[in-house]
Order: structure tokens, then sequence, then C-alpha cells
């Protein structure tokens, strides 16, 4: 009986944290621009830039505006482990990369600490993404924007990701994760963006 008022407790207490992590993060989400409409720096067709890009940042402002139907291309070179938490592999035990985790791998280690997995999805920015996945996104029209890296077209050679912009606006970049949980989450990885037409 102590074993399973403990679990409750714990879940309860983890459920306020969370919760109050989420108010209180909401107020100020860096990135989010509340007055203007910074559009960000275009590229023309055929110009790169690259982006020194942090999994602990909850909105990287990638700086770079995309305009509306244009394809962009985009590499992912991880040069640091990513670790979310104490978590440093996927289910197939391999090592955390922009594709993140699936629910499974969450779960066994939520039961460690007799967290449900359930009241740890409800902070889940995309719930229809893994967790740790590299999530694009434009403010503009974040609804139709949102992508992770596994909604991207992939050339299977190179790795580079291929996408079409949603609208006129900067790219936003993110790892999938629960707000206000972004400052035990470590990883670095150099990204080259860049307008295919």
């Amino acid at each position: 009986m102590i074993h399973v008022e403990t679990s409750r407790s714990a879940s309860r207490k983890l459920f306020a944290v969370i919760f109050l992590a989420t108010i209180l993060s909401s107020c100020s989400f860096p990135g989010i621009a509340l007055f203007g409409n910074d559009t960000g720096t275009a590229l023309g067709v055929g110009e790169e830039v690259s982006l020194k890009f942090f999994t602990n940042d909850a909105n990287f402002d990638s700086g770079v505006g995309l305009q509306s139907g244009a394809r962009y291309a985009l590499e992912v070179k991880t040069l640091s482990y990513w670790i979310d938490s104490s978590i440093e592999d996927n289910e197939d035990g391999e090592p955390l990369d922009e594709r993140g985790f699936s629910d499974a791998r969450m779960a066994r280690q939520l039961a460690k600490g007799f967290i449900p997995l359930g009241l740890a999805r409800l902070t889940k920015r995309s719930k229809q993404h893994h967790w740790f996945e590299l999530m694009l996104m434009q403010y503009n029209c974040s609804r139709d924007s949102l992508q992770g890296v596994s909604d991207l077209g992939v050339d299977e050679e190179s790795g580079v990701y291929t996408f079409v912009a949603a609208c006129d606006g900067k790219l936003t970049l993110f790892v999938n994760d629960s707000h206000g949980f972004y400052g035990n989450n470590v990883g670095f990885a150099n990204l080259s963006l860049s307008r295919v037409n």
C-alpha cells in the first residue's frame, strides 16, 4: 500500500510541476514575436546558411525567412551526443539524433519513477511526433508549417532532408519535448539550410 501511495503522490507532484512549468513558460517563449512581423532574411536559389543548433533551445530562431512554396534542403550533422535528461539512446539502442525516440522508449524511462506515460504526453509539444525529434515551424503559419524530420523527404544516400515552406516567415527549430523541460537537454548539431528553387 505504501508503494501505491508513493507512486500516486509522485505522479501528483510531477503533474503539478509540469502544469506550473507549462503555465509559467508559456508566458514568454523565446522566438515568438508578439509585436511586428519580422520575416527574417530570405535565401536566394542555391544560397546556403550554416546554423548552430542546441537541443536545449526551446525556440531556435534561425533568422532565415522562408518563402511560401519554395523548396529547401536541410542537412543535419550531429556534433555531440544528444541526451534528453538521462535518455541517450532510442528504442533500437542507437544514440539519439534528429529522429528522436518513441513513446515506448519514454515509457520505459518513466516507469523507473512510477510516472505514467499519459501524464508526460500531456505536455509534449507535438503529440504525433517522436520525443526529441527535430521540429520545424514558422510562427506566421504554425499549424500548417509544423513538421518533424520524419515528415520531410529525405535523400537516402546523403541523408539530406527536403521540405516546402508553408508560408512566408522565419524558420524556428526545436526538439519535440515537454514545455518547460528544455534545461535538461544536451546536444549540439550543425544545420545547413539551403534553398533549392
